[in-house]
């Protein structure tokens, strides 16, 4: 019950900081200045998008992993530090923080083998700063971040560490999150996260569902596109699934979901998921429609919903794109 509460209340709080920001966004003129407190480490966008010299530092930082790899324990040490200085910010993150080390250290080497592309990386790193808006992440969650980097380095990299080195790995840090900060401002308008009421559970076979839930205000995805789900079993840990239909006009959206393993996500959406529970979704991401719908499609597919949806003929579609001429599906054997 108190944790209950206390999610309750913390959701509360972000959803009246999204409302102050915006009303201040609406209200106040494009061109005033604002005070460096409403500034999402607004440094890094200027190096980033204004002449960051990311080629540079990927020289640097390729050099220097030879004395901080692995990058899971460098990644570890990271998060040690965090949590030791920061203690309130552990509540914002799963009790088993194996999926999100493995998610970060794959972020840091996307980071490293695309940093002389500064301009593309920082589109797709915008698109997750809108995305983290879901997980309550704040300007000052990145300061301690990189806090905690700055001491990990230093550790692992012992007498091999130097001045130069981890300025490059600050940099890229500070990029990183310029480019997310700004992501996040451009989607003010839209909600962190969806609730959605579970209105239907079928159990088409021992690790398979079908859940059908209905989200309070619409959920603007495309056909093709999927969505993060967050299970109130398992706060603040979210797992992505394709959207198993076509949009609709009654907000109702459907979810097949194979059971992988004990104790995460799947598991709970299939064997502890009953209809009128409450789960969040955060923003739809992803696209799998081509922009031209006048040549056939040929779907090759491990599972049925993502194909399903680009000829799902429900009356109530919205915001779809245009139906390619013709449709050819074709399922892998035993995955449909």
């Amino acid at each position: 019950m108190e944790i209950s509460s206390t999610t309750n209340e913390y959701d509360r709080l972000i959803a009246r900081h999204h409302a102050m920001r915006l009303r201040r966004q609406l209200l106040v003129p494009a061109s005033s200045s604002r005070s460096a407190a409403d500034r999402p480490s607004v440094t890094a966008v200027a190096e980033g998008r204004d002449g960051y010299d990311g080629a540079a530092d990927q020289g640097l930082i390729r050099d220097s992993l030879g004395s901080v790899a692995p990058l899971a324990e460098l990644i570890d040490r990271l998060y040690a530090v965090m949590f030791r200085r920061r203690p309130y910010l552990r509540s914002l993150f799963p009790a088993s923080m194996e999926f999100q080390q493995a998610h970060l250290e794959r972020m840091f080497a996307y980071l490293i083998e695309h940093l002389h592309r500064p301009d593309r990386l920082a589109a797709s790193l915008a698109l997750l700063g809108r995305d983290h808006r879901k997980l309550g992440v704040r300007p000052v969650h990145y300061e301690a971040f990189e806090e905690a980097l700055r001491e990990a380095l230093r550790h692992r990299a012992g007498s091999r560490w130097s001045e130069g080195v981890e300025a490059a790995w600050v940099r890229m840090l500070r990029f990183a999150v310029g480019a997310m900060s700004a992501g996040a401002e451009s989607a003010l308008a839209e909600p962190p996260y969806w609730r959605a009421v579970v209105v239907g559970h079928q159990r088409r076979r021992p690790s398979l569902a079908v859940l059908r839930v209905r989200t309070g205000e619409p959920y603007p995805y495309r056909a093709g596109q999927y969505g993060a789900v967050e299970h109130p079993r398992l706060p603040h840990t979210w797992r992505q699934y394709s959207m198993g239909c076509a949009p609709r006009a009654d907000n109702e959206l459907e979810f097949h979901v194979r059971r992988t393993g004990p104790g995460g996500v799947s598991e709970a959406l299939v064997e502890h998921t009953a209809v009128g529970d409450e789960l969040r979704l955060g923003p739809p991401r992803g696209t799998l429609m081509p922009e031209d719908g006048t040549r056939d499609l040929l779907l090759v597919a491990a599972g049925l919903p993502p194909a399903r949806v680009h000829h799902d003929p429900l009356p109530g579609r919205v915001h779809h794109a245009p139906l390619p001429a013709r449709v050819h599906h074709h399922p892998l054997p035993g995955r449909v």
